[in-house]
């Protein structure tokens, strides 16, 4: 039994390290997201991108991370938020 919980963990965490070396990570600033309403539109709108994997926006900061697979583009981030007829460039 104990064998086999090492075996669980070991392959668990091979999975997770394998699966954060496939993503990359960007911040983009979007001027006109200053409201929690604007957040969750900025959100909805990239998480409909294919690949990308997690958003986190932030109204304190105007700010917005994204987690995504690197064939995603900065253009489809940008594009997805023009559709809010906000821009955004790319912080880091």
């Amino acid at each position: 039994m104990k064998k086999l919980c090492t075996a669980l963990l070991l392959s668990l965490f091979a999975i997770s390290f394998a699966h954060a070396n496939e993503t990359k990570q960007i911040v983009l600033k979007v001027k006109e997201m200053n409201c929690q309403l604007c957040a969750y539109l900025v959100n909805k709108e990239l998480r409909n991108i294919n690949g990308v994997i997690s958003t986190k926006a932030s109204i304190k900061d105007g700010l917005v991370t994204v987690v995504e697979d690197p064939n995603v583009t900065n253009q489809q981030l940008f594009d997805a938020i023009h559709k809010l007829k906000y821009t955004a460039e790319v912080v880091n």
